[in-house]
C-alpha cells in the first residue's frame, strides 16, 4: 500500500515529532527513537525533526545534554545516540507550523494552575484536535475546539486519566464527556 500526501509517498515525508510538554510522559522516550532511525557508527544519519516549546527545549536540554548538544571533546568516542533537530514552536501560539507535511496550529491548554501545555489542531479535509494533559481550557481554545468554533472539529482525542472521579492536572471520564 503506498500512502500519498500532496503527491508525495510515505517514504518521501520526513517523519517528525511533536511534543505536547516536557514531563516524563511525554519525554522519557527521546532517548529510544535511534532504535527506529538507520544505523551508522559516526551518527551520519538524517535526524528526526522534533518540534517542541522553548520552556520544553530548556527542560530537555538539561535531561537529556549528550541529545542536545553533539560537540565531541577531545578524545571521546562516538557514541550511538539518537540524532534529532530540534525545532521551536514559537509562543505566538496563533502561528501555524508544519511538520511531516501537515499543518499544525498549537492549542494552549492549563496543565495545572500555572502550566501552560500545548495540544494541537490538524487536518485539512479533516479536522483533527489532539489535547493532552488538561483539566481546563483557555477560552480562545475552548472556543477551537467547541461545535460553533473556527475549526468545526471532525475528531477531538482528549485527555482522560480515570474512568471515575476527578484529577487536579487531568481531566477524567465525566469531565471530558
Amino acid at each position: 500500500m503506498v500512502l500519498e500526501s500532496k503527491g508525495r509517498t510515505l517514504e518521501e515525508i520526513q517523519a517528525s515529532i511533536v511534543l505536547t510538554h516536557e514531563h516524563a510522559d511525554a519525554v522519557l522516550g527521546l532517548d529510544d527513537i535511534r532504535v527506529v532511525q538507520p544505523h551508522s557508527p559516526t551518527n551520519d544519519i538524517d535526524p528526526t525533526v522534533i518540534y517542541l516549546t522553548q520552556y520544553a527545549m530548556d527542560s530537555v536540554a538539561s535531561k537529556f545534554p549528550y541529545l542536545v548538544w553533539k560537540k565531541l571533546r577531545e578524545g571521546q568516542e562516538v557514541r550511538q545516540v539518537a540524532q534529532l533537530d530540534w525545532r521551536i514552536i514559537e509562543d505566538d501560539y496563533d502561528k501555524p507550523f508544519v511538520a511531516s507535511g501537515l499543518k499544525f496550529v498549537p492549542l494552549p491548554v492549563m496543565h495545572g494552575e500555572d502550566y501552560i501545555c500545548l495540544g494541537f489542531l490538524f487536518g485539512e479535509k479533516s479536522k483533527v484536535a489532539y489535547i493532552s494533559d488538561v483539566p481546563r481550557f483557555p477560552s480562545n481554545t475552548e472556543y477551537v475546539i467547541s461545535k460553533s468554533g473556527s475549526g468545526q472539529l471532525d475528531l477531538l482525542i482528549m485527555d482522560c486519566l480515570y474512568k471515575k472521579g476527578s484529577h487536579n492536572v487531568h481531566l477524567c471520564l465525566p469531565q471530558s464527556m
